[in-house]
């Protein structure tokens, strides 16, 4: 029950606008909160560097993929740097 939102990642705000906006904008951004989800259990997910941990890591067991430590941290900073360019 709250107006405003601020999403937060590795210090820096990737999003601070009205919370009912928030769902909308990060589908415009390619990351689009599934049907039947809680917008903020999406938002930690989609934060967190463990989202491409996990997906790495079924496409490992896939055998369609080696994961990389350093590759999955790189790819973790372009996307938060993504969602900060698109904020400012």
């Amino acid at each position: 029950m709250f107006d405003r939102l601020m999403l937060l990642a590795r210090g820096k705000i990737i999003y601070f606008n009205e919370a009912r906006l928030s769902v909308d904008y990060f589908a415009s951004l390619g990351e689009a909160c599934p049907d039947l989800s809680n917008p903020a259990d999406f938002f930690m997910t989609m934060m967190s560097i463990e989202s491409i941990e996990l997906d790495r890591e079924t496409q490992s067991m896939a055998g369609s993929i080696v994961i990389n430590k350093d590759e999955i941290e790189r790819e973790y900073q372009e996307k938060i740097n993504r969602f900060v360019d698109s904020y400012e």
